[in-house]
């Protein structure tokens, strides 16, 4: 009996979550071009600044976080692939191609404060985040700079059962596809590999 009331009074605080987009269209599933072959790639030196992603994991009675780039580095390489570009990590000076990916994330102190006022009026007031993910390249050379920016943002309350989440998907798919889909329409403003493109 115990069990179930801490359950219930768990669910009761946590409510629902509902999360939204300030630009729903990156949501879209966008198919990659056919994949080239290495031989086929062109070499492309550039510059890259990604933020790092945290996870926490529980280890035996302890948390461990750990902060790691790798993933988005990665992503960043496999977007430029296909655009038939082989992106070549080199330190930045004033005439390399740069890309940058930030986030940047709520206030921890406002956060908590939504939190606190979340719990207090038993879900009714709602637990609020966002991230917002700005994407930046820069090209001096061919004089282009283009910058773009996506909020991502969650309301946890009673309120948020009445709002179903953008086509259904889930938090991690949502902030996944929206960050893809926002480097891709960076990289299709700046022309990057359009020559190369069919």
């Amino acid at each position: 009996m115990k069990f179930v009331s801490i359950s219930f009074f768990v669910v009761l605080l946590s409510a629902c979550t509902h999360y939204s987009i300030s630009d729903a269209s990156l949501l879209k599933n966008s198919s990659a071009p056919g994949s080239l072959k290495p031989k086929e790639l062109k070499a492309f030196p550039l510059a890259i600044d990604a933020d790092m992603s945290c996870y926490s994991n529980r280890a035996g009675h302890s948390i461990v976080t750990k902060c790691s780039n790798e993933a988005r580095l990665n992503k960043i390489v496999k977007l430029f692939e296909e655009r038939g570009l082989s992106a070549v990590p080199v330190v930045y000076n004033e005439s390399t191609p740069q890309i940058s990916v930030e986030i940047d994330s709520i206030n921890g102190f406002v956060e908590r404060v939504t939190g606190l006022f979340n719990i207090l009026t038993l879900g009714f007031s709602p637990l609020y985040h966002y991230d917002d993910y700005i994407v930046t390249f820069k090209d001096p050379t061919n004089l282009v700079e283009v910058t773009k920016e996506v909020r991502i943002s969650s309301h946890s309350s009673w309120f948020s059962l009445f709002f179903t989440n953008p086509d259904g998907l889930k938090k991690g798919t949502i902030k996944y596809r929206a960050e893809n889909n926002l480097i891709r329409s960076v990289l299709d403003d700046a022309n990057v590999g359009a020559n190369l493109r069919n």
